[in-house]
């Protein structure tokens, strides 16, 4: 059986611009945890010069981080990045040459040696969840199909989108290279069926390509999350405590399959992506490609955007992404976009707040009707209030996938989405005690 979302209102403004380099900023600050859950350790010096792909972090079994541009290293100081987390940072001032790394295209002979040299180009998931992606392909060693998700559900942002029109050779060479060296027979391209112009594209991409289709889906959010997608294009369940690997799907995001198409063709590491900038206060909404660690505040003044209002910065989505109050955080590998706004945003919502504040529940369902997981939002918010862990356990918050669903549908505009992480976190503490 199909799981559905909910429609939101389309807001995709740069879904038709033409991805623009951004000038180069006269400094970057690079945090040394740039792939979730990890942080590298330094491996140059502060006064030692760089050139642009020069590994500058690593660890074991992690993706290494590169300098994003050629410079002095001028700083190495700790931080909090824009997650809130503790680091080290490396502050590199560019010089005016921008000399490349030496660099050589990679030669595999096996699934060990490609996930290898996946790791050695500091590739991470560009989809905004930031996950180690040779330690995705190593989960995957059985896998027998590859899902490139294409979905893009969300509102404003439009990088996987521009990814199918202007990349499409090579996301055809990522996915012939991960079907090779990973034994997959079967890859399905999966995306939104309005994005009808990638649609097509897509569809072109695959005609002669055998073992590669094309799955257009309902227009629903959130129809990339992976256990929706997973379910959606396989008929495989993800239960509680499995990840699309344990159903033998490796899912990977458009623009990170097209990294990978790349590196084996230029040998660059990761050291620069696509964002989108939008909302209300950016003037000139576009889809911009940044070096890695560039101030959030220099990618907004090249949109024309006027700051001095903002009352909400985003990184990331509507529905999930996460506020921030500092412009002069840099932008690292797992941000997809930057947007701002001059209101606040209703919690969960896609749609700017008039101001009113929650309201008491009137019992409606919309919430429970709304959530991909079936769960209770509306349940479990009342069992936490009331710290009831018993029914806790029962109503399972653990499974949340955070897709904000809840919270947009109320008619109260009670923040469930953030209630019910609450709680799974709430019942994580209680059973570890």
């Amino acid at each position: 059986m199909k799981i559905r979302g909910i429609f939101l209102d389309r807001e995709k403004s740069t879904e038709k611009s033409v991805t623009i380099a951004v000038p180069l900023p006269e400094k970057v600050i690079i945090p040394m945890t740039q792939c979730k859950g990890q942080e590298c350790t330094p491996v140059v010096k502060q006064g030692e010069w760089v050139f642009a792909g020069t590994k500058i972090g690593d660890g074991s079994r992690m993706a290494p981080i590169h300098s994003s541009v050629s410079g002095r290293v001028a700083e190495i100081r700790n931080m909090y990045d824009s997650w809130g987390n503790e680091c080290s940072a490396m502050v590199i001032e560019a010089d005016s040459e921008q000399k490349t790394a030496p660099s050589s295209i990679p030669s595999c002979t096996d699934r060990t040696s490609f996930i290898d040299a996946v790791r050695a180009s500091g590739c991470i998931t560009l989809d905004g969840t930031a996950q180690d992606t040779a330690a995705l392909l190593e989960k995957a060693h059985d896998a027998d199909t590859l899902i490139v998700n294409g979905t893009e559900s969300q509102q404003y942002i439009t990088n996987d989108l521009r990814c199918m029109m202007d990349n499409a050779d090579d996301i055809l060479s990522g996915i012939k290279l991960i079907m090779q060296f990973m034994g997959i027979q079967n890859t399905v391209i999966a995306l939104s069926a309005d994005f009808k112009d990638a649609v097509s594209a897509m569809e072109k991409l695959a005609q002669g390509n055998e073992g590669i289709s094309v799955m257009p889906l309902r227009a629903d959010h959130p129809n990339g999350a992976e256990p929706v997608l997973v379910n959606n294009v396989t008929g495989r369940q993800i239960h509680h405590g499995e990840t699309a690997a344990d159903q033998k799907v490796l899912v990977l995001d458009t623009s990170t399959v097209a990294f990978i198409g790349e590196y084996f063709r230029t040998g660059m590491p990761m050291i620069k992506r696509r964002i989108t900038v939008d909302g209300d206060l950016v003037r000139t909404p576009c889809s911009v490609e940044i070096p890695i660690g560039m101030p959030i505040s220099e990618v907004l003044a090249f949109a024309d955007t006027n700051l001095e209002a903002a009352e909400k910065l985003i990184i990331g989505g509507l529905m999930n992404g996460r506020t921030i109050t500092d412009p002069e955080l840099p932008m690292c590998k797992g941000d997809n976009a930057l947007l701002v706004f001059m209101k606040p945003i209703e919690a969960g919502k896609g749609r700017l707040r008039d101001g009113e504040d929650s309201t008491a529940c009137i019992r409606c369902g919309r919430c429970v009707e709304a959530c991909p997981m079936r769960l209770m939002p509306l349940k479990i918010e009342k069992a936490f209030d009331k710290k009831r862990l018993s029914d806790l356990k029962r109503l399972r918050p653990d499974i949340c996938i955070s897709c904000g669903n809840c919270s947009y549908v109320c008619p109260a505009k009670r923040d469930l989405t953030n209630k019910v992480i609450a709680a799974a976190g709430y019942l994580d503490r209680r059973e570890r005690d």
